[in-house]
């Protein structure tokens, strides 16, 4: 299980998906962090110019209503296979997650609200992706506590942060864990 970095092009499901991906982020598509134990049936769509594929998508896989999206990304079924075997650098994050998912108190002429910081597991993480209004310092996380509370929180995290969500150890799964090689 890890989080990964991916361009989606399409994103289809029946709860909001419309508001995900606009017509205008067809051709170029929307940079969102995605996590990969919430994936399923991984399709190669790649031509000779590009890369692509198309898996299905879960945001909440404790949740039998939960139906799945369908998504189009950059990358290819063998990259995104591969992100399967990522070990993340940690277990746990700490999200600076904005009060009342607003960053400016009424109004942006008064000053910034402090963020919480808060740890949640890696493993509860559906997907990060930008703040609209102000994409280059906040963007939208939206993880699970338990296994129906879904939250959507701000974090004042930028576009540049997206390594260090998804930054992994250099060994595959398996390697060094005391196994005989």
């Amino acid at each position: 299980m890890a989080l990964f970095v991916a361009r989606i092009y399409k994103w289809e499901d029946v709860r909001d998906s419309s508001n995900r991906i606009s017509a205008g982020e067809t051709d170029t598509g929307r940079q969102f962090i995605l996590n990969t134990n919430r994936i399923t049936d991984v399709k190669d769509l790649s031509g000779l110019a590009h890369a692509r594929s198309s898996f299905y998508y879960s945001e909440n896989p404790a949740s039998r209503r939960e139906g799945l999206s369908y998504i189009e990304c950059d990358h290819s079924a063998a990259q995104i296979i591969a992100h399967f075997d990522d070990v993340p650098g940690s277990q746990a994050i700490t999200l600076p997650i904005v009060p009342y998912n607003s960053p400016y108190k009424g109004n942006p002429c008064f000053p910034l609200r402090t963020p919480v910081n808060t740890t949640v597991g890696i493993w509860s993480i559906a997907y990060v992706d930008r703040y609209n209004p102000d994409p280059t310092h906040y963007v939208w996380v939206c993880y699970y506590k338990g296994a129906f509370k879904r939250m959507e929180v701000l974090t004042s995290l930028d576009a540049d942060y997206y390594p260090t969500l998804t930054t992994t150890t250099t060994d595959a799964q398996g390697e060094g864990e005391g196994r005989p090689v």
